[in-house]
């Protein structure tokens, strides 16, 4: 009876598994068929802006050299002696044109969404929003594909992501672990909005309020994905805006992811949870599997193991499929044997970050703190 249980959990983990591999294998085949829209609203690019990184002045330009016609765009930083604005100043002064602002001290809210909320009171001939970070170096084509499926009625945002692209065992790792991220992406059940590249219509931002509800609170992605979600609309994500992104957070991506994380969970408690449970129970289950086979429980053993050899494969699948959607050449994406080979390992850290958000209670964030109980819904 005991082996028949342990057959039927070993069975459902792989089951899980390959659900997970068809679930990449059918955003393929979806995302290739779209072609976007000619959609070419008047854009308002706002990017808040604390401190520099050694790849702070490539980023600017990047955004700043877009190939669309109509945008205009607003660095906002938190005060003229901020390293950023020092830096924003110099390049200005160099023929490149942007908007350079300090943001109002907001009482309740973080400090991005306090420049994302001054961005916004300077932004009122636009038709769109655009909201980005400063870690990020966009390709030319960014703002075109970004914003071309929001002239659908049912569409309340669009969305990027971010991408690192690797170039060592580190990097590929780091990667990897961001790839394992990128799945929900692709279906708007389960998907939100990238504070690093999101569009939203401007008069629905102000339909739903956006404004006002980020004043109280401070993760500014998970509150605008919440109101558009809940009006009924869903969240386009686009492929082609899976953006380079040379944070020098990446360095400390374990701190950092676990950040992240810990918005989830302060946010969306349940779906944090379910996440966790899952993917707990699928990496217990392999050294769960590696002991019945050193006691001779031969099929249930290896049930249980044969989910790290299928995440390898979906790891390949998943790759394969950014490959084909990013707009980033192929090779500068890396060795897809790679990726695959670390998929298994990417989401041991990934779950190290679930475990680390499970007790954290405070998280710092560009010098200031913020605990749970600041968290207004």
């Amino acid at each position: 009876m005991v082996i028949i249980f342990l057959i039927i959990i070993g069975l459902g983990a792989v089951l899980l598994n390959l659900l997970i591999l068809f679930l990449w294998i059918n955003a393929k085949r979806i995302y290739k068929k779209d072609l976007g829209s000619t959609y070419n609203p008047k854009i308002s690019v706002i990017i808040p802006c604390k401190d520099t990184h050694s790849k702070f002045k490539d980023n600017v330009i990047a955004i700043c050299n877009q190939e669309y016609g109509n945008y205009k765009i607003l660095f906002i930083t938190d005060s003229e002696k901020d390293s950023a604005y020092i830096e924003l100043k110099n390049i200005k002064n160099k023929n490149f044109e942007f908007q350079l602002e300090t943001a109002s001290n907001i009482k309740g809210c973080s400090g991005k969404i306090a420049a994302l909320i001054k961005g916004i009171s300077l932004s009122q001939d636009v038709d769109v929003y655009v909201f980005a970070d400063s870690d990020i170096k966009p390709h030319k084509h960014w703002l075109k594909y970004l914003v071309g499926n929001l002239n659908k009625e049912n569409i309340g945002a669009t969305t990027g992501y971010r991408w690192y692209f690797a170039n060592n065992l580190k990097s590929y790792l780091i990667s990897t672990w961001n790839l394992a991220s990128v799945l929900p992406f692709f279906y708007p059940a389960f998907n939100y909005t990238w504070g690093g590249s999101t569009a939203i219509k401007k008069t629905l931002f102000e339909k739903l309020e956006i404004a006002d509800k980020w004043k109280k609170g401070f993760a500014d992605d998970l509150i605008l994905t919440e109101a558009i979600k809940n009006a009924g609309y869903i969240i386009k994500f686009v492929p082609k805006c899976l953006i380079k992104n040379s944070s020098d957070e990446s360095v400390n991506f374990l701190k950092w992811g676990t950040r992240q994380f810990t918005w989830v969970k302060w946010y969306y408690p349940s779906a944090w949870l379910k996440s966790f449970i899952r993917l707990a129970g699928v990496k217990i289950l392999i050294f769960i599997g590696i002991f019945l086979l050193l006691y001779g429980y031969t099929i249930p053993g290896l049930l249980m193991i044969s989910t790290f050899f299928i995440e390898i494969i979906y790891g390949y699948q998943a790759i394969s499929t950014v490959k084909k959607l990013m707009l980033y050449p192929k090779k500068q994406i890396g060795s897809s044997l790679i990726f695959a080979l670390l998929m298994p390992f990417a989401l041991f850290v990934n779950l190290f970050n679930y475990i680390g958000s499970a007790v954290t209670k405070e998280v710092t964030w560009c010098e200031r703190k913020y605990r749970k109980k600041d968290v207004k819904r």
